[in-house]
């Protein structure tokens, strides 16, 4: 085997070469260091102008939905019926009108009261729940409007329970004197589902720092910031969120661009609406920033690393090149030694197998006419006995059974003719197999389960299959009559287009032993005379002129399981009887 060749390198060059690499990784490290830090203030700064460009757009979306009805309740409130109603007249032609109105506009309710708060007239008068007959004196748009001025207000529905939108307006007589007021609920459901639909995190909160609209239904109702006692006690004198806690979020500042929501930190934006002292607030999470950081420096960090790996290697290039060259040889040579040894063991394999071959045709063509002719002389002995055996009889039938069944073995080894394929379902293989061993079941005690998942069918022969899954029974039979056990397990499953046979038993293993070495002719794990050791052998051979593989391992809990995987023709759904 070549070896490289030794280089002397004085030690005070070792030296100042080790210390160059040293000062080049270094510097390496901190230029990637400096940019990852100056493209992640970079990204950051791009962000923090989108989030801005997108809080613009979301902020104008909440402005046009809150100010497209602002003059709707003053309208109604110049009509002579509203004040005819407020005078005394009946109601129902006001009703009528603005329920009418309410569907026009898509408005969630349009409603009418008198100084005291007494709802006289609703466009929901004919719905469950409805706004008539309520009193909402408590509400702060009615004390403003009462007061002579436009209210607006949000809040949770007293009455429905549903959140909403409140702009509401004084109805005035002639000479100025305020008789009621007039009232429009607006639905904002239909923002807030936009805004959920949406990819984007964004909230509103209103001036008590309460989330009233977000992209995560989770945040709704809940506090950016600590509630004071004052805020505590209107809020629940106007019940404008009803029976709810409201509960504190895991909002964190850091700057003024920079929050933090729970686990996740955003680049953070935020502008004033245009009513009710109501905030928006734009969140683009930091992680797409340090993405891109990331990226920028792997990127440029690859191409600076390259160029100091460049100017490396020219600067030792002759002697990269002798250690590439010698390891070049090394490596050569060493796949070479590895091919080598694979076609010694291939030959020997062929060979022996070959040799096999001969030797079978040999004994099987000079046993069998002596077998056949010792087995009719033990028939003939039987008839003329009038049917009563000696002892001798029966142990002369013993061994003509077993020479015959070493012929049979060794036929296999003969060169075959073509085997003729078809389509094969392995549940009748199993099922032959089991009924051929049924017999050596019942005289050894054994327990057969079988775990079969649907009906799998390949290409093969199957004769062939069954002498493979005989074969594996007949070493698993051996394996528990050695360890006293009595549990033998056969298992057919599918693994995409594969079909997996397998044999397991709870005796003695294999230990130590390859599958290769089972497979070779004549290697048995059995006493002297109780086996040829060509079971596995056949086995193999089998499974591979069926494009299949046989695998073997030891169970951890005892014993050993035989795997057998074919490519499947067809597989239909379906369960064994």
């Amino acid at each position: 085997m070549l070896q490289p060749a030794t280089q002397n390198v004085h030690p005070i060059m070792g030296t100042a070469r080790r210390s160059v690499a040293v000062i080049l990784i270094s510097m390496t490290a901190l230029s990637i260091g400096l940019l990852f830090v100056v493209s992640l203030a970079y990204f950051k700064s791009l962000d923090r102008e989108a989030a801005e460009t997108r809080l613009l757009l979301y902020k104008r979306s909440l402005n046009d939905t809150l100010k497209r009805y602002q003059y709707f309740p003053f309208v109604l409130a110049q009509d002579p019926l509203t004040r005819e109603t407020l005078n005394g007249a009946d109601d129902l032609r006001l009703n009528l009108r603005l329920e009418r109105f309410a569907e026009e506009s898509e408005l969630e309710a349009i409603y009418l009261m008198d100084a005291d708060g007494l709802v006289l007239a609703s466009s929901n008068f004919n719905q469950s729940p409805s706004f008539l007959g309520q009193n909402y004196a408590f509400r702060p748009y009615f004390t403003e409007a009462i007061e002579g001025m436009r209210g607006n207000y949000f809040g949770i529905g007293a009455t429905t329970g549903r959140p909403g939108y409140f702009v509401s307006e004084p109805v005035v007589d002639a000479s100025g004197t305020v008789l009621g007021v007039m009232a429009i609920k607006l639905d904002i459901s239909e923002l807030q589902q936009t805004w959920e639909q949406g990819e984007e995190t964004v909230l509103a909160s209103n001036a008590d720092g309460i989330v009233v609209l977000a992209s995560n239904r989770d945040w709704l109702f809940g506090g950016l910031e600590d509630l004071t006692d004052e805020a505590v006690a209107r809020m629940k004198a106007t019940k404008q969120f009803g029976g709810r806690t409201i509960r504190r979020l895991p909002w964190q500042t850091a700057g003024d661009a920079s929050v933090r929501l729970g686990d996740n930190s955003y680049i953070y934006s935020e502008a004033e609406a245009d009513y009710l002292g109501w905030k928006v607030h734009y969140l683009l999470s930091e992680a797409r920033a340090y993405e891109r950081a990331l990226l920028t420096t792997i990127v440029f960090g690859s191409a600076i690393s390259l160029l100091v790996g460049i100017a490396t290697y020219l600067r030792s290039k002759r002697i990269q090149t002798a250690l590439a060259i010698s390891q070049s040889d090394r490596d050569q040579l060493r796949e070479a030694n590895r091919k080598l040894e694979q076609a010694h063991s291939e030959l020997a394999r062929s060979s022996k197998l070959a040799a096999l071959g001969q030797l079978s045709a040999s004994v099987v063509h000079e046993l069998g006419q002596p077998i056949s002719a010792l087995r009719n002389y033990l028939t003939a002995a039987e008839i003329a006995g009038n049917g009563n055996t000696y002892p001798i009889h029966q142990k002369l039938s013993g061994v003509v059974d077993r020479m015959e069944s070493i012929t049979r073995q060794l036929r296999f080894f003969i060169k075959p003719g073509e085997v003729k394929m078809e389509r094969v379902v392995l549940n009748e293989v199993i099922a032959g197999a089991l009924e051929l061993m049924q017999h050596d079941f019942a005289m050894a005690g054994i327990e057969v389960s079988c775990d079969i998942e649907g009906t799998a069918e390949v290409m093969g022969n199957r004769l062939r299959l069954e002498q493979v899954l005989i074969n594996l029974i007949n070493n698993a039979l051996y394996s528990l009559q050695e360890e006293a056990k009595t549990q033998l397990r056969i298992g057919l499953a599918q693994s995409g287009d594969t079909a997996v046979l397998s044999v397991e038993d709870e005796g003695v293993g294999f230990g130590d032993r390859l599958l290769s070495q089972l497979q070779e002719p004549f290697h048995t794990t059995r006493a002297s005379g109780d086996g040829m050791g060509l079971g596995l052998s056949i086995a193999s051979s089998i499974v591979r002129e069926h494009n299949g593989e046989l695998s073997a391992e030891n169970r951890a809990e005892g014993g050993a399981v035989f795997t057998i995987r074919l490519p499947l023709v067809a597989a239909r759904s379906g369960v064994m009887a």
